[in-house]
């Protein structure tokens, strides 16, 4: 087996916790190192006891198949993409100590680095003003077509969330416990709302509880997953104020909503202000690049081209039938309007077929 269905094949051993696993690799210098080890080496580097190292043993001699256990999480609509492997999502590979494998359930497509993702957490209990902000933002973020990461707990997370759902934008929630299981219940029908439409996302294996270190744990993953991360709202001691540092460890542009001084939920969020966080007081202001565009106006544009053009200037990046149908305008004219200023140099066409407006970009008939 190659190093990533060795990742797959211990990320689903019984008993054995992601950080468990990441560390004893790391202290190995691999996971095949890792896999080859004696017991008693495991036991030595201090990463488990003898009654959980012989419990190792006995899944590695039971010779378990990585495609074999691939297969059975499919079967069960659960995917699992393992360090190493083409379909990994590459900003994890940020984190000094990225998951070993994530599991993942509904659209993969919202992971690739080519999405424009941001971040948004905040307090569970969230202010009405609160709750206005976090519904304003996401909405905006999901009218460009970016997408929204948060975690799925209550207050701000599911507000997010249910903002962009509402709007038909794309979002991902990142879980603090397996895959199959909703936490907090009282968000079970998000939970299935994100899983048929957006994608959800856990390093834990199925059926794993919810536990409390779990949640910074897991806000690593929102940091590290996104471009940016937005805190709406926060008190001296929120999670959210974790996941803010995770994303200035990776280089990742924090943005704080700021809350009125008297407020405990913004006190948190203020002091991310008072220590360099960039103010959002315009979610527009996420998107300087459109932002110019839309002001700039349709110079140059042809007069049949002008209305395909603002509407993407709008909504990028977005694939020509979600512009068609956001824009009520006729399918075929926007394939035919994005082709025509995509032969001109207007436009870029991505990989996974969203198009953007190319910055400064004239029209070039040569």
């Amino acid at each position: 087996m190659g190093d990533a269905e060795l990742a797959i094949v211990w990320s689903l051993c019984p008993g054995l916790a992601p950080s468990t696993l990441r560390r004893l690799v790391r202290a190995f210098g691999g996971v095949r190192a890792f896999h080859e080890a004696r017991v008693a080496d495991w036991v030595a580097c201090g990463g488990v006891d003898a009654a959980q190292a012989s419990r190792m043993d006995a899944w590695r001699r039971a010779e378990p198949s990585a495609d074999r256990l691939k297969l059975q999480l499919e079967h069960r609509g659960i995917f699992v993409l393992a360090r190493g492997a083409e379909d990994y999502p590459g900003r994890l590979l940020d984190l000094p100590d990225p998951p070993m494998v994530v599991f993942v359930q509904g659209r993969r497509d919202l992971l690739s680095p080519e999405r424009a993702v941001f971040g948004m957490v905040g307090t569970r209990r969230m202010t009405s003003y609160g709750m206005e902000a976090a519904r304003w933002i996401a909405g905006e973020i999901a009218r460009r077509g970016a997408v929204v990461v948060s975690g799925l707990a209550m207050g701000v997370d599911a507000t997010a969330h249910a903002a962009v759902l509402e709007m038909g934008g794309d979002t991902v929630g990142v879980l603090g416990c397996g895959i199959d299981r909703c936490y907090p219940p009282s968000n079970r029908r998000l939970y299935h709302q994100i899983a048929s439409t957006g994608t959800l996302v856990s390093e834990y294996p199925p059926g794993t509880p919810v536990r409390k270190h779990h949640f910074p744990e897991r806000n690593r993953l929102i940091a590290a997953l996104s471009q940016a991360v937005i805190v709406v709202q926060a008190g001296d001691r929120s999670g959210a104020l974790i996941t803010a540092q995770c994303a200035l460890d990776l280089g990742r542009d924090v943005y704080a909503v700021p809350g009125p001084i008297t407020s405990r939920a913004s006190r948190g969020v203020n002091r991310l202000l008072f220590d360099g966080a960039i103010p959002l007081v315009d979610p527009n202001d996420l998107f300087p690049e459109q932002a110019d565009v839309e002001s700039a106006g349709p110079r140059n544009i042809p007069a049949h081209l002008e209305p395909c053009y603002l509407a993407l200037a709008r909504h990028q990046p977005i694939r020509a039938g979600e512009l068609a149908a956001v824009a009520d305008l006729d399918l075929g004219y926007v394939f035919g309007a994005l082709l025509e200023m995509e032969l001109a140099s207007m436009v870029t066409r991505h990989p996974d077929g969203t198009y953007h407006i190319r910055p400064n970009a004239a029209p070039s008939h040569s």
